[in-house]
């Protein structure tokens, strides 16, 4: 006896499932480098209602229960550009999370749900005891798309915030992940609308939301990679902060200074100084250093000395770097000085370390 079993999927569908497996990967590549849940909430809720826009995408071929599977779908979607307004300004903030005040933007999406509900009760735009109806998700898609552009529009208010964020010193490749993440969900709102209007049918509309979302997911995912690269973000033992003993108020300072250290790497300038990142962050430099002796255990200078042997240790894993070119791309200012300090904190010289990855490859 054989068993035949036969399936056909569309082009979108096969779209859509791809999209979900990479959403799943993103989710997965923030999960296993998270280390503050909390300043990781955003991205994760982003990616979440992303990936579920591409699962009930594909789910959709369930024709039996299309309305109320395109009712999460578009929920899903509604979710998108608020959660894009607050993940716009974390990324653009070197990770900090944005205001209480800025979630306001969250508000947008029960008042769509009251806003379509008074709808379907009073506009009598279904006909018959029906739930839903083709005429009700005419408007829902109206008043999504417009609660979109209100999402949109408040980030117009913030555009000083990207200009200093492009002239910032490692702030080019966040730049253009805020800048991809704003034209995906401004496009996404353009298509909604002119599904409400009528000058989209409701499978090219779907079409185009899957093409752009998965064309979003692909630049996403190159732009995570360089700015967060597993070589770097995934070393053993990461720094663990003693955060019982500082404020709220410095528990955020430390986290700032962490990302500006692993994410913007300003460590790689020799001439940066405690004054010049108490600069960056507008605090004074006595509250900077507490801050990093509590966090970090250490002063400024084994700080940043820590950070460029720990990026040193990856460059020396590539024998066609030479240690000289090593040094100096870390942040260094001589072979000597780097030379000590890799010894002072590995107990070895660059070339011996270098050496013994040689001859065992396998060990990370």
């Amino acid at each position: 006896m054989s068993l035949i079993f036969t399936s056909t999927f569309s082009l979108i569908e096969w779209l859509a499932l791809t999209g979900l497996a990479q959403s799943v990967l993103i989710l997965v590549y923030i999960v296993f480098r998270v280390r503050n849940w909390r300043q990781a909430s955003l991205a994760l809720a982003y990616f979440l209602a992303l990936g579920l826009a591409f699962g009930l995408q594909f789910s959709m071929r369930l024709e039996d229960y299309e309305y109320p599977i395109r009712l999460m779908l578009w929920l899903s979607r509604l979710l998108g550009p608020p959660l894009c307004y607050l993940l716009v300004l974390q990324v653009a903030k070197s990770g900090a999370l944005p205001e209480r005040r800025q979630f306001w933007v969250l508000a947008l999406v029960p008042a769509v749900l009251l806003a379509g509900l008074a709808v379907r009760n009073f506009a009598h735009v279904c006909d018959g005891p029906d739930l839903l109806c083709q005429g009700l998700f005419s408007w829902l898609y109206w008043l999504g798309s417009l609660s979109g552009s209100i999402a949109m529009l408040a980030l117009w208010g913030q555009k000083n915030l990207f200009t200093a964020l492009r002239k910032a010193k490692g702030g080019r490749e966040r730049y253009w992940l805020v800048m991809v993440l704003i034209a995906a969900n401004v496009g996404a709102v353009a298509i909604n609308s002119l599904r409400s209007t009528g000058s989209l049918t409701r499978e090219d509309a779907d079409a185009l939301l899957v093409t752009l979302g998965l064309g979003f997911i692909y630049l996403a995912m190159t732009a995570l990679f360089r700015v967060y690269p597993y070589s770097v973000q995934l070393n053993p033992e990461p720094t663990r902060f003693k955060l019982q003993v500082m404020t709220s108020e410095e528990q955020q300072i430390a986290e700032r200074v962490r990302t500006l250290m692993e994410v913007d790497k300003l460590y790689h300038e020799p001439t940066f100084s405690r004054a010049a990142l108490a600069r960056e962050i507008n605090i004074s430099e006595n509250t900077l250093s507490r801050v990093i002796n509590v966090a970090f255990g250490k002063s400024f200078p084994q700080m940043m000395n820590e950070f460029r042997v720990e990026d040193a240790k990856r460059m020396l894993n590539d024998p066609s770097i030479p240690v000289q070119v090593v040094a100096f791309e870390v942040g260094f200012n001589s072979l000597a000085s780097f030379n000590r300090a890799f010894r002072e904190i590995t107990g070895g010289a660059p070339s011996s370390y270098r050496l013994k990855k040689r001859a065992t490859p396998g060990e990370n």
